[in-house]
């Protein structure tokens, strides 16, 4: 137990942290999962074993976008590595545009003037050879490739030819915004990920869960309008081509400086001569060790840019950009929430330095996030807009830095990105009040449709879905936090992110690594709120005083842990705080005892804080 600032109380409880408490509890481990510690691609102690591998991709593409008919065509090029120990007789490939396909399956519904034949594959070479169309099945957003065997450690290059229409109306990730600015994403075929726990990955995207795609080298030539402005992923290559000198050097002064810098304005806009006057430009970027990448383009769009050092060492720069709509006036803010939202990941949480070249915000009508790219909403309400610019970019580190799997295991990124939300938002903007919505948790736990964390994102559905994918695990990451401490945590979370930085890793390599780098079991924990369902419901169950001598029974009502947080309200207007980790229920203790000492005379007792889940808080008020 620990006495929060502003508590002046002397306290006494029968609370302590029980390090071996529960020490001889495991975790339920799929059978597809112990495999790989039999085989060594995976360690228990949470780190990739000695046998680890995953495979590898090189891309290089060519697209040509008209907005007006919104087509798109290209060639990619891909070299695969199989440095899987398998021979591999069929290779998966994705066609996320495919989603708007006519038959496709579909989690989302999208309207009928957006549903096309989906992408048409024109040509097909291995290694060279034109591959017969026979020997490929499309189904969905899944292409299977036959006819090649790849021998373990062989390279394979592969050429493809397609083109494909862009959705107007249904965004979903990607789309038209209006009749001048586009988000393109998942727009050229690409391999899917062959790995050591599942082998391929035979997912159909729906438009509902999410991606899991290995790291890469891309490199990209986009050719738009000429008056049209290109932002992707990657650095761009050529912008003394692209860009007329003046906005060259207003880019080059922008990833040198601190200040906020206008590099296109409403009047640039007004006046033209942005871009080289040609009928069109071609943008050439690249971009190394990254799971993805996606663009931003318009011919009406502003940009403010600024830089700054994210490694003290190397003295290393980041630029942040925020694009935007001149109309969209509640943007003007988001450069500075982008700004501290790079800055806070590398000198305090979790303090890595900001791994890529640049970070953008691009207006849209989303909010999803892309290596190096964010195409996030504009908001009225600053809160919001705080919170999302923290998510989205949070999720630079996970699943970008660290490749997880966010078709499977939603929660090792979306917990994470809710999180920072909490974390971040004092930091960036502390003159806002925030009030954290969890009623969700509270609303679903313990209903039917609630389910536990682990379960796999693809059988999530319903009013839970949110709740365990989102929330509920940023609050188990936050508990944890409580329970070992600042130092420690950003220690062992430190220590998970290097150990799989540029790597796979599941959902037990993280509590493995968090219970070696801790130096403590808490299997305990991730068994109750990650591997079952369970109710939150913390009770105050009485309260006796002679004097002012106090003692508070907390009694857990519900089945899961969650932290104790008392407020003690005074009739001469103070309060006071009290609080017990969760470590007070780790022995299966179903009351737990707090005994305090007053100065003043005790007006009422509150059981809860913010961010703990409580699913009953009718009789966590002492008096009643």
């Amino acid at each position: 137990m620990r006495i929060l600032p502003g508590f002046c109380l002397i306290v006494y409880s029968l609370l302590y942290i029980a390090q071996v408490s529960f020490a001889q509890t495991t975790l339920s481990i799929p059978r597809n999962i112990q495999q790989t510690y039999i085989n060594g691609t995976r360690d228990k102690s949470g780190a990739p074993g000695k046998s680890y591998w995953q495979n590898r991709e090189d891309y290089s593409i060519k697209v040509t976008f008209d907005p007006l008919t919104r087509k798109l065509t290209g060639t990619v090029g891909i070299d695969f590595t199989n440095n899987s120990p398998d021979t591999l007789n069929k290779v998966w490939f994705k066609l996320y545009p495919n989603l708007y396909q006519e038959k496709a399956p579909r989690a989302i519904s999208v309207e009928t003037s957006d549903l096309t034949t989906g992408v048409k594959i024109e040509n097909i070479h291995i290694d060279g050879q034109k591959l017969d169309s026979a020997k490929r099945v499309i189904r969905g957003t899944n292409m299977v490739l036959r006819g090649k065997n790849i021998l373990p450690g062989q390279r394979v290059h592969y050429d493809i030819e397609y083109q494909y229409t862009l959705n107007k109306g249904s965004f979903i990730r990607t789309g038209q915004i209006d009749s001048g600015a586009f988000f393109i994403a998942y727009f050229f075929p690409r391999l899917a990920v062959y790995d050591d726990v599942d082998g391929w990955n035979t997912y159909p995207y729906t438009g509902q869960y999410e991606f899991y795609n290995d790291f890469c080298h891309f490199k990209a030539e986009i050719t738009v309008p000429g008056d049209y402005q290109v932002w992707a992923t990657g650095n761009l290559k050529n912008a003394d081509e692209v860009y007329t000198p003046r906005f060259a050097e207003r880019i080059k002064k922008a990833g040198e400086t601190d200040s906020v810098i206008d590099v296109v304005t409403a009047g640039d806009l007004d006046a033209g001569s942005i871009t080289h006057k040609s009928k069109t430009n071609t943008w050439k970027f690249d971009a190394e060790n990254v799971t993805d990448m996606a663009f931003g383009m318009g011919n009406h769009y502003i940009w403010k840019s600024t830089s700054l050092v994210v490694d003290p060492v190397s003295k290393r720069r980041v630029r942040v950009d925020a694009v935007f709509n001149p109309n969209d006036k509640t943007y003007v803010p988001i450069i500075n929430y982008a700004r501290k939202s790079v800055e806070i990941i590398s000198a305090k949480f979790p303090g890595i330095p900001y791994p890529y070249a640049h970070e953008t915000i691009f207006d849209g009508p989303d909010e999803m996030e892309f290596p190096m790219m964010v195409d996030n909403r504009p908001f009225d309400n600053s809160t919001d807009a705080v919170e999302l610019t923290a998510h989205e970019i949070f999720h630079t580190l996970f699943p970008f830095y660290v490749g997880t799997n966010e078709t499977k295991y939603s929660f090792m990124d979306e917990g994470w990105a809710t999180f920072a939300e909490f974390a971040f938002h004092p930091m960036i903007e502390p003159s806002l009040v925030e009030n954290y919505n969890i009623s969700d948790v509270n609303n679903s736990a313990g209903t039917e449709q609630d389910l536990p964390i682990m379960t796999l994102t693809p059988q999530l559905a319903g009013a839970a879905r949110f709740a365990d994918k989102d929330l509920k695990p940023a609050l188990g990451y936050l508990y944890v936090k409580e329970l070992v401490g600042d130092e420690m945590f950003f220690k062992a979370l430190n220590y998970y992110i290097s150990q799989w930085a540029g790597k796979h890793p599941t959902p037990y390599d993280f509590f493995n690594c968090m219970n070696t780098a801790t130096g403590q079991n808490l299997n305990w924990f991730w068994n109750s709120w990650f591997f079952q369902k369970g109710i939150p419901d913390l009770a105050i169950n009485k309260v006796e005083h002679q004097g002012q001598s106090y003692t508070v029974t907390i009694s857990n009502n519900g089945t899961e842990m969650v932290p104790v947080h008392l407020t003690v309200y005074y009739n001469d207007g103070s309060t006071g705080l009290l609080s017990a980790t969760i470590a007070v229920w780790s022995k299966g203790a179903k009351t737990a005892t707090i005994k305090f000492k007053a100065t003043h005379s005790v007006q009422k007792i509150i059981l809860g804080g913010a961010y703990d889940a409580d699913v009953n808080k009718k009789d966590n008020v002492w008096p009643r």
